[in-house]
């Protein structure tokens, strides 16, 4: 997967042109599982729209939609769909793949990422409303074009739909990022480390030879060895292969795809899709885990900042002068600020080196703050500044010159001579909110703008 800031860096047209030829390809693969005269068996074209949009927030624009409803609808013509057939169901994918990017937007990076303990329900949740949705649209041409209910389809479609969202898009989402921190150190010896693999191929093997329907549960150690033992990306990517496989595997012989099995078919889909979010679950608290034993490792390398507010006292100190400065309608501003690409640093020059780079970096910020200012920590190099008095206007202004001002800082500790980096900055006004607001709220509005600004490509202001 390319990460994001390059992507951003692309021509537009370019992205767009690209994403059409995405959503086209996987079309053309759901065409060609599809039984004769009924829906795909396989269409993993909706599950892999949705995972990239909620993965580059830059992408959910009106070119993307466009580019992609072109890339569905031209797949279906070109192999022989009739003109109200294709723009019927094909407006019913883009109606699901928008229900679920509805669902998913509002999530922050780490719940993305797949390193909460919340991420496999937000995950099922979106599969759930992308479902519910792209069924109840497409249900009604069941009895025009295929002369069937509309319950088989309704049926068929929204198991399909699940069981792909919930394989699909963790695979998408935990795909490596450019900016991913090293895993932590494992005494594992190699053999041990190809254990799990081997316990689930053997698994899968014996399902195979024994056969039945309790086999098709087998595989659920060796996925859960998996999951708490490889990347998530890994571990959904397995789940993925060996859940379609198993699918295929059962449905071979016995199933047809179509209404005539539309019992059958629905129930084998729930069952693969619950057999999934076992170790969906599983792989989001491990990365759960390891993050927060990086963040604490972290937080113990990481020097002490002199002047640098903990957020209990930012809390405090920023909620009397919001008390103070919403009385006399000025207001004030909050920033959440975040060094770009800190990690990466840190092992591309030491802890030494890029704990210098941040001591410099939080001088710099001081030096430009206003008397009334202050400037907290909320995270290992995450700082929240709060702007007593200033109007949005100036706020913003004062912000993109912190980050003008970071971008410049070269610090030169020993064997680092000019290490720089930049700072990705989100901001929110009191008076944008209105109403009752205290420092809590204007905190994750800030944050939730600082999430925007890492969507635009880092090293920017978002508001």
């Amino acid at each position: 997967m390319p990460r994001l800031p390059a992507l951003h860096r692309l021509p537009p047209v370019s992205v767009w042109i690209g994403l059409g030829l995405v959503v086209f390809a996987a079309c053309l693969v759901g065409i060609f599982a599809r039984p004769i005269g009924f829906l795909s068996a396989f269409w993993p074209a909706n599950a892999l729209l949705l995972g990239l949009l909620a993965r580059y927030p830059v992408l959910a624009r009106p070119p993307a939609w466009a580019a992609a409803a072109v890339g569905y609808v031209a797949a279906d013509l070109v192999t022989g769909s009739p003109w109200g057939l294709a723009l019927w169901l094909n407006a019913a994918n883009l109606l699901g793949v928008t229900a679920g990017w509805l669902v998913l937007r509002r999530l922050d990076d780490s719940v993305l990422r797949l390193r909460r303990l919340s991420s496999a329900l937000d995950v099922l949740l979106a599969a759930l409303a992308a479902s519910a949705i792209g069924a109840l649209a497409a249900c009604g041409a069941a009895p025009v074009y295929f002369g069937t209910p509309w319950t088989d389809l309704l049926s068929l479609w929204f198991s399909t739909e699940l069981m792909n969202s919930v394989l699909i898009v963790p695979v998408v989402l935990a795909a490596p990022h450019a900016d991913d921190p090293a895993p932590l150190p494992s005494g594992d010896a190699r053999l041990w480390r190809v254990a799990p693999l081997s316990s689930l191929l053997l698994a899968e093997g014996v399902r195979m030879l024994v056969g039945g329907p309790g086999m098709l549960a087998l595989a659920v150690p060796g996925l859960l060895w998996c999951a708490l033992s490889y990347s998530p990306f890994t571990a959904c990517l397995l789940t993925l292969l060996v859940c379609l496989w198993t699918m295929a595997d059962v449905a071979t012989g016995v199933l047809n795809f179509t209404p005539a099995h539309a019992g059958e078919v629905f129930s084998l889909r729930v069952g693969v899709t619950l057999l999934a979010l076992g170790p969906l679950a599983v792989t989001c608290a491990s990365a759960a885990r390891a993050e927060a034993l990086r963040r604490l490792g972290d937080a113990h390398r990481v020097p002490d900042l002199p002047g640098v507010l903990a957020r209990t006292a930012l809390l405090e100190q920023g909620g009397q002068l919001l008390a103070q400065h919403e009385r006399e309608s000025a207001g004030l501003a909050v920033l959440m600020l975040h060094v770009d690409h800190f990690k990466r640093l840190q092992a591309e020059h030491g802890h030494a080196a890029s704990g210098d780079l941040l001591v410099g970096i939080v001088r710099t910020l001081r030096q430009l703050l206003p008397t009334q200012g202050l400037l907290g920590r909320t995270g290992t190099v995450k700082f929240a500044v709060v702007l007593p008095g200033l109007s949005p206007a100036d706020a913003q202004a004062l912000a993109e010159r912190l980050r003008s001002a970071v971008q410049a800082y070269a610090a030169s500790p020993q064997g680092a001579p000019g290490l720089r980096a930049t700072v990705s900055i989100g901001m929110v006004h009191s008076s944008a909110l209105g109403g009752e607001v205290d420092m809590d709220v204007l905190l994750l509005a800030a944050d939730a703008a600082l999430y925007r600004a890492k969507a635009q490509g880092r090293n920017c202001v978002a508001t």
